[in-house]
Parts: C-alpha cells; structure tokens; sequence
C-alpha cells in the first residue's frame, strides 16, 4: 500500500545515507542541506521521534548507530575517538590538544565537562555506557 509518509521517510533517508556516505555519522548539523534538501532537519526530527518503526530505526542504526545522540555530543565523542585511535589517552592535562590532527579539540576538558554532567544527571543511559566504555577499554590497554 502506497503512503505519503513512507515515500517522505524514505526519501529523506536517502539524503541521510548520502550525507553518512561523504561524512561517516549521522551527526548531522540541524542546517546541513544536501541538493536543496533539509536533511539536517530531517534528521533532528528523526532523534525526537517517537513513532519510528522498528525496521526504520533499524536502517539508521545499521548507517550509524549512535545516530539518535545530540549532534554535538556525537561530533565531540567522535574527535575523541579519532583522538584516542591516533595514540591519545584518557588521562592527562585538560588543556591539551587532540593533536595534529585536531588541534582545537581539548579532550581532557571535553572528559572533564562530561563527568560534570553525568554527576548532574545531564547524560543519557546511551551516553554513559559508551564514556564507561571507553574507560573500561583505557584500563585494559594501559592496566
């Protein structure tokens, strides 16, 4: 059966898996546009929805799957990843850089301001496992 809803969803998830072919995430700013196409919006509406079906929700967990995360906070968490993938380490200065690679990230502050907020209550279920995550993994490489 034909439906004006699907066809859009479909539609603007194929700007999605275009904009994660050229970028690799789906942390997608809320103003980026792909061919005149408001996908930074669509895809802001897609992390508040609640009505996604299961095999919807599943397509974007297969493009990326911490696509439901505030954009911000992905890209930030990503920069760590890179950081950390290019020898970083969790401990240190907070003032450091992310490196050569990326030198205006600070991940130690990044870390700090996290930990702030996981003891406000500020971070999601979602957000906490994959900070313990990666402290569990530090441990093990440097334990």
């Amino acid at each position: 059966m034909w439906s004006k809803n699907a066809n859009a969803w479909e539609r603007g998830y194929a700007y999605a898996a275009a904009f994660h072919h050229q970028h690799g995430h789906l942390a997608i700013p809320a103003a980026a546009k792909l061919d005149d196409y408001a996908v930074g919006a669509w895809m802001r509406r897609q992390r508040k929805a609640d009505n996604l079906t299961k095999d919807q929700a599943a397509k974007l967990d297969a493009l990326d799957e911490p696509w439901r995360l505030e954009p911000d906070w992905n890209r930030s968490y990503r920069r760590l990843l890179a950081y950390l993938a290019a020898d970083g380490t969790l401990d240190g200065p907070a003032n450091r850089t992310g490196g050569e690679a990326d030198p205006t990230f600070r991940p130690g502050t990044w870390l700090r301001k996290q930990d702030k907020a996981r003891s406000d209550g500020k971070l999601t279920q979602h957000q906490t496992a994959l900070l313990d995550a990666l402290h569990r993994h530090a441990e093990t490489v440097t334990g």
